[in-house]
């Protein structure tokens, strides 16, 4: 970026670093989309966190015989309303993505979503989606090994559901709702455990409490609101949430007891692995 003097300035930026100033305001280093490296003048008592994506408009300043930025705004990207597009344009340009786009991840999904034939199976799946749903195709699946950038949750989701039909295919007796509902939600409270999409660290409640606590939690709360908690299809996706690591020491209560979590835990293990081994 060729920064004039006077001159304004709209763009995204990565903040890198921030640093101490005795100045109204203080100085941060941010990487444009083109990989250039600006400072921004940022004004005194504005918090940003690092490693985040912000809009910026700020005019063009002289600071010690150097050009600075100066900004008059600075947002959080995810706390504007942009398109999906753009959305995926600028997480492509900071940070390591998906193998797909955002708009695929979303339309299959969203497609195996549409198979749900069960009303109670549908009603708990949907509503618990529903509350997430902007979070799950921003998030990776971890911090590290398998799935971990941006929108690898959403897409270890719908690689475990492609596998998981075809499975059905062969072995007509599973049952398509369970494998689609469970595949679904058996990750989706990562979201609570990672602090954030980017550059993700594991939140406290990840850390003592975790996603297969979480969800199975999640399934019975919601399971109760919607007056269906003492039905057996709740029980069995409380079931296969609490088993799809298989072992307690990978942080399972319980081993699979029904087909489909069996299925479930296979897939999720061979996804995470051979992922792992494209990369």
């Amino acid at each position: 970026m060729n920064i004039e003097l006077g001159k304004t300035y709209q763009f995204y930026g990565k903040v890198e670093q921030t640093n101490s100033s005795t100045y109204e305001d203080y100085p941060v280093n941010v990487t444009v989309e083109d990989m250039d490296k600006v400072i921004v003048r940022i004004e005194q008592g504005t918090e940003l966190q690092l490693n985040k994506i912000y809009y910026f408009e700020a005019v063009g300043v002289e600071f010690k015989d150097k050009l600075h930025l100066k900004a008059s705004l600075v947002e959080l990207m995810k706390d504007r309303a942009i398109e999906d597009d753009e959305k995926e344009r600028l997480m492509r340009a900071f940070y390591d993505y998906a193998p797909m786009s955002l708009a695929d991840l979303k339309a299959g999904v969203y497609g195996f979503m549409k198979r749900l034939t069960n009303p109670t199976i549908k009603a708990i799946t949907e509503d618990i989606f529903n509350r997430y749903e902007s979070d799950f195709f921003m998030y990776p699946a971890a911090t590290k090994f398998h799935h971990a950038y941006i929108s690898g949750l959403a897409y270890h989701t719908l690689t475990m559901l492609k596998l998981a039909v075809k499975i059905a295919d062969v072995y007509p007796f599973l049952n398509e709702d369970l494998l689609i509902s469970g595949i679904i939600l058996h990750d989706i409270t990562k979201i609570l455990e990672f602090d954030s999409y980017e550059g993700s660290e594991y939140t406290l409640q990840g850390k003592l409490v975790g996603h297969i606590t979480l969800g199975t939690n999640e399934i019975a709360l919601t399971a109760k609101r919607l007056n269906v908690d003492q039905t057996e299809e709740a029980m069995l996706l409380e079931h296969i949430i609490l088993s799809h690591h298989y072992y307690g020491n990978f942080g399972s209560p319980k081993k699979p007891n029904i087909a489909e979590a069996l299925i479930i835990h296979f897939i999720d293990n061979i996804d995470s692995k051979v992922a792992v081994l494209g990369e």
